[in-house]
């Protein structure tokens, strides 16, 4: 019955992460297919904006909150720092918009997607609440119906309307009526056997300083990722927007993709290194980085043959004009993978500031690179910085663990 139960629990979490990570990618590819190549680009930077926001909302602090079994802190004082960073968001989506100088649509477009972000947030708390106490078949769930029907309410609002704006503020109060369901209606029956003790803003600010390096190489990470995006919108206009999220998107595919290869070894990575087996471990490591490559390289080359065709075809736009850009995403795609594997493996070593040093370092490369090579090439220069940055990072990354794993053996 246990072992049943895992299962069950495994394939909603299976389920619910697959629907998470393809909602950007279904809705970028609705907005693409329905509307404008402007309007596109618009919806696309907002969408990274409110991305990034998102990660300004979690703080860090997903994560401890979902492994913190002994219940160190209480879910109220994880509930109050969520409070301030829902504050930080909006504070951070209003700087952000002034700062871009967004306005019309764009800045509205921002703002309403990070109020959907900002539900995304609460919704993970509780999710995060139910994988605490070990009901991992709930938190798979409440993610994959939360995503699900409200990109279900976005797409038969769009597609009837045609009218953006309209949809995703449909699609936020689906969100918000769902997450309400499992903060009103299932959570109730978890915080009853929550420990009983005083609440300690104390205990709120240990908290947040403990998750804090996370939040920044996090935050760090994902300024890397989006920094292609932002140079188009400082040195090129809407067009070249829509059209470069049009073809990054298979870059993101093949980094979910991919994580279905390694994800699922981690696990075995933690017993290797708890057992002291380094070889196997390195070896292990070596067997799972060539697997990414190959996998990124035949994406490539299909990419080179069907890539323009297959996405003009799901878009309704013509992008016979981007097939080498569109090929370097892949291959940029196969690196930002490969850095995803490595960055797992740096935390079940516990290196977590070595990933801090290293992201601090690319986002400071990322912006003469990104400036470079969009004012020499354009949108392929967008897509040449996009592999540069991310070839740079796993450079880096297999750079310290030679270095760190010689150290430990002399």
């Amino acid at each position: 019955m246990k072992k049943n139960n895992q299962l069950f629990g495994a394939l909603w979490n299976t389920l619910g992460s697959t629907m998470y990570g393809l909602n950007s990618f279904l809705m970028l590819a609705l907005v693409s297919r329905v509307g404008t190549v402007e309007e596109t680009g618009a919806f696309g930077i907002a969408f990274t904006t409110a991305q990034l926001m998102y990660i300004v909302g979690l703080l860090g602090v997903s994560h401890y909150q979902m492994t913190d079994y002994e219940k160190k802190y209480s879910f109220r004082e994880y509930g109050v720092l969520r409070a301030f960073s829902c504050a930080l968001m909006a504070v951070g989506c209003a700087l952000s918009i002034q700062a871009m100088g967004f306005s019309g649509q764009k800045a509205l477009l921002t703002a309403l997607l990070t109020l959907l972000m900002l539900l995304n947030v609460v919704g993970d708390l509780y999710q995060n609440l139910f994988f605490q106490n070990n009901r991992l078949d709930l938190s798979g769930s409440a993610l994959f119906y939360r995503t699900f029907w409200s990109l279900l309410v976005f797409a038969v609002a769009y597609i009837a309307t045609k009218a953006l704006v309209l949809a995703i503020c449909l699609q936020i109060l689906c969100n918000f009526l769902v997450t309400l369901y499992y903060a009103v209606r299932v959570a109730p029956a978890f915080l009853k056997s929550e420990p009983r003790r005083e609440f300690s803003a104390g205990q709120c600010r240990v908290l947040l300083l403990e998750c804090l390096p996370l939040f920044v190489s996090l935050l760090l990470m994902n300024l890397v990722i989006s920094a292609s995006k932002y140079g188009i919108e400082f040195w090129m206009d809407d067009q070249a927007q829509g059209y470069y999220n049009m073809i990054f998107m298979p870059a993101q595919v093949i980094n979910l993709c991919s994580q279905f290869l390694f994800k699922p070894m981690l696990n075995q990575y933690a017993v290797l290194l708890r057992t002291k087996q380094q070889a196997q471990f390195r070896k292990l490591l070596k067997k799972q980085v060539v697997l990414v490559m190959a996998f990124t390289l035949l994406c490539c080359a299909g990419a080179a043959v069907l890539g323009a065709p297959v996405l003009g075809l799901l878009y309704r736009k013509d992008l016979s004009g981007y097939v080498t850009a569109l090929v370097i995403v892949v291959l940029g795609g196969g690196f930002f993978a490969l850095c995803q594997l490595l960055y797992y493996i740096f935390v079940i070593l516990r290196w977590q500031k070595h990933i801090s040093y290293i992201y601090l370092a690319a986002a400071l490369a990322a912006v003469p690179i990104t400036y470079g090579m969009i004012q020499w090439l354009g949108v392929s220069g967008a897509a040449l910085s996009f592999a540069a940055v991310h070839c740079l990072i796993a450079l880096l990354y297999l750079g310290v663990f030679w270095k760190k794993r010689n150290e430990e053996a002399a």
